[in-house]
């Protein structure tokens, strides 16, 4: 079974079964191999082997909207932070920056986070579970980040840099502004704390002696990112390649209108492995850009794989091509290399609708732009 497959079944097997469920357990985390109150589409999505309207479809086309508003809400969060992130890219560059800095700072206690051997039994268990698997339950993401923030003391751009980089799901806006929020960056002042009864509770181990920092207080910074106007470009290609990646994996099964004179796909995996991605990542992305690959290969008789400048610049002067136009990329480590290229080629990013109508409503909290879900489901249904 192929990978779109694979996400497709799994999306209509929770919204058949679980679905209805998922408003009252989705908060309980009963261990990797118990996950049916939550959807386990994450990493499907993050790539969109199946794309946002796609599952929030499925779910309509089952309940009202009022029986699933909880799941929707958190659909509508990933492009929540997306869009929130690209309104501000400054604070993904900041974080980059700080990462650079921090490196010498990896000490014996950051090693022993990252190697599971602190005093904390929960915590280490989600090292293993995140390494072994690739996944976390989203409220284990949330105690773990703020035990290594406030009981191990450690930076929040090394444990958001441990995750990006582990979570088969990871996504730069999504995991960087969770950190934030976590620290109490996000939205100044309030912080996430992890408390050992709300651990017990709502994990499926009891953990009886933990000793937890659950009187910290809120990280500071003191700059303030301001908003920066989006901008989309308009396409008018001219003998043009298309470049499809793993971010935006059925791109050309929702948009083909065989508009282009060549397809590819643009491969960030050796760019990923520099950049320390572990394995479990790497070989989820290459599964995706195999399937990406077969399609073009199908479609458009293409064999046009690249992995960096010179792979482009070649195919560029052997077929004379004018317009080089890819998948929208937002802010991570992919597009901070496309960037780059962005100076030496002339490279056009082709936003989806979607992305178009709802990053705009991002520029404040995610309660503001909650309030606009019904208008932009009257819109995308």
């Amino acid at each position: 079974m192929n990978i779109r497959a694979e996400a497709l079944n799994q999306l209509n097997h929770f919204c058949e079964n679980f679905l209805s469920q998922y408003s009252k357990d989705r908060n309980f985390d009963f261990g990797k191999d118990q996950r049916d109150n939550t959807s386990c589409l994450s990493k499907y999505i993050t790539h969109r082997v199946i794309d946002e309207l796609e599952v929030i479809k499925s779910a309509h086309s089952k309940y009202p909207y009022l029986t699933i508003e909880k799941f929707i809400q958190e659909v509508f969060w990933r492009t929540y932070w997306k869009g929130w992130l690209e309104l501000r890219p400054r604070v993904w560059q900041v974080y980059r920056q700080d990462l650079i800095k921090l490196e010498g700072e990896k000490n014996i206690n950051y090693q022993n986070a990252i190697h599971a051997t602190t005093m904390v039994e929960c915590f280490n268990d989600w090292v293993h579970e995140l390494k072994e698997t690739g996944y976390l339950h989203n409220h284990a993401r949330m105690w773990f980040a703020s035990i290594w923030i406030f009981t191990l003391k450690l930076p929040w751009q090394l444990g958001a840099d441990f995750f990006l980089k582990h979570l088969l799901d990871g996504d730069a806006a999504s995991n960087t502004l969770s950190w934030r929020w976590v620290a109490g960056l996000q939205t100044k002042g309030k912080h996430y704390l992890a408390t050992t009864w709300n651990i017990n509770k709502f994990s499926a181990k009891k953990y009886e002696n933990l000793k937890l920092n659950e009187k910290a207080v809120s990280l500071f910074e003191s700059e303030n990112f301001t908003q920066t106007p989006l901008r989309f470009d308009k396409i008018d290609s001219e003998n043009s390649l298309f470049l499809i990646h793993n971010l935006d994996s059925c791109y050309l099964l929702k948009h083909n209108e065989k508009k282009f004179n060549h397809y590819g796909v643009f491969d960030f995996n050796s760019l990923l492995e520099k950049e320390g991605y572990s394995k479990n990542v790497i070989n989820f992305k290459s599964h995706i850009n195999l399937e990406i690959f077969e399609q073009i290969k199908s479609e458009f008789n293409s064999n046009i794989i690249l992995k960096n400048l010179d792979d482009l610049l070649k195919v560029i002067s052997e077929n004379n091509i004018k317009d080089v136009i890819m998948p929208y990329l937002t802010c991570g480590y992919e597009n901070d290399f496309i960037s780059k290229l962005k100076k030496k080629i002339k490279i056009y990013y082709l936003a989806r609708d979607y992305d178009q109508f709802c990053f705009p409503f991002s520029n404040k909290g995610f309660f503001g732009f909650k309030e606009q879900i019904p208008k932009i489901l009257n819109k995308i249904l």
